[in-house]
């Protein structure tokens, strides 16, 4: 398996329901069957990340296939030259509560070649309740739990981190597909919201890999009905961002006609 320990970066091996390092340190595996590998110091928090309120928000938005459009093109990306690894391993950095990896297995990628890591602990249980045969971690993005070289492929969508630690798990010749919002995500949410709104701006290249493709995913997003309205909020940063008498009276609508826009980057990591 690609964990390594996070105390001292051995890799892990799973015995019975505990994972261990050659150094003698011990990770419970969770009755739903993830491994939490995120260290005391790495938390900011006592429950760092997402809370279960947004993350169970975001399936239920995610669920009703609202973003159904970019689960399609992720897994397009993502599926193109898979067939070059016998058993490709895909990771997901910040994978929340699994919706894209689900996605990727109806799309045809094995379950058991999945591996998800999230800061949210309520996330990673979500995740691994649905996906019995893929493998889920509780850990940070900046300190991936994962080992050097060992997967084929990562899917990053709006998550932070480094891009030293995304060279180091890749394999050479490896896919990263980084998804960010387009310049015009939610433009008229935020126009509501805010004063002098502003378009997203681009990221940069992720260093030290090289460009493959670059496309945009926009569609128009219609979400009808208080309660979708509701958990679209709350599964946003306009949760608790911009004006709060716009956002009462936001979460006071029926129904929401608004615009989605996505990058979608597919990188490789070069092989010398």
């Amino acid at each position: 398996m690609i964990w390594q320990c996070p105390q001292c970066n051995l890799s892990l091996e799973l015995e019975g329901r505990s994972w261990r390092c050659a150094n003698g340190h011990t990770f419970d595996q969770a009755r739903e069957g993830y491994v939490n590998l995120l260290p005391v110091q790495q938390k900011r928090s006592r429950e760092p990340g997402d809370s279960a309120e947004m993350l169970n928000a975001r399936r239920r938005f995610l669920e009703a296939e609202h973003y159904a459009p970019l689960a399609d093109a992720i897994c397009a990306q993502l599926m193109q030259g898979r067939e070059q690894v016998q058993t490709p391993v895909l990771l997901d950095v910040g994978c929340g509560e699994g919706y894209y990896d689900r996605a990727l297995v109806q799309a045809g990628w094995r379950e058991s070649g999945i591996a998800g890591v999230d800061i949210a602990k309520a996330g990673v249980r979500l995740a691994a309740k649905r996906q019995a045969q893929a493998h889920f971690a509780v850990g940070s993005s900046f300190h991936l739990p994962v080992a050097d070289n060992s997967v084929d492929a990562i899917l990053r969508v709006f998550a932070p981190g480094p891009a030293e630690e995304l060279l180091r798990v890749l394999k050479p010749g490896g896919i990263l597909l980084d998804v960010s919002p387009g310049p015009d995500h939610l433009w008229s949410l935020k126009s509501r919201l805010y004063d002098k709104p502003q378009q997203h701006t681009a990221p940069s290249p992720v260093v030290g890999f090289d460009l493959e493709s670059e496309l945009r995913c926009e569609f128009p997003l219609l979400i009808e009905g208080g309660e979708p309205v509701q958990d679209f909020l709350a599964m946003t940063p306009f949760a608790w961002k911009g004006d709060a008498e716009a956002r009462r009276t936001l979460e006071e609508e029926s129904g929401l006609n608004l615009e989605a826009d996505f990058l979608l980057r597919r990188y490789a990591k070069p092989v010398h």
